[in-house]
């Protein structure tokens, strides 16, 4: 494979992540909401490290740093809309 190819699947891949996103952002926002009802905190370090257990299970070693790097900005964005909205 050329790189222009290998660029056009990463763009591919890229297209469907952004509104994965922003649907998983506004689930945050829901979230912030029943936690508010709840009384729970915004921050919960059990669920995050289960998520990133859940998702690092079966995958290569050598990609999981980019895993855990890519889902600390993802947690670290959905609790600052979290906090924005408790």
């Amino acid at each position: 494979m050329n790189l222009d190819h290998l660029r056009s699947e990463i763009d591919k891949i890229d297209d469907e992540i952004a509104p994965l996103l922003a649907r998983r952002m506004a689930l945050a926002a829901q979230v912030a909401i029943a936690k508010r009802k709840s009384g729970a905190p915004v921050l919960q370090p059990g669920r995050e490290k289960a998520v990133l257990a859940r998702l690092g299970a079966g995958m290569d070693a050598q990609y999981l740093p980019a895993l855990e790097a890519v889902y600390e900005a993802i947690f670290r964005a959905s609790r600052e809309i979290q906090e924005e909205l408790f």
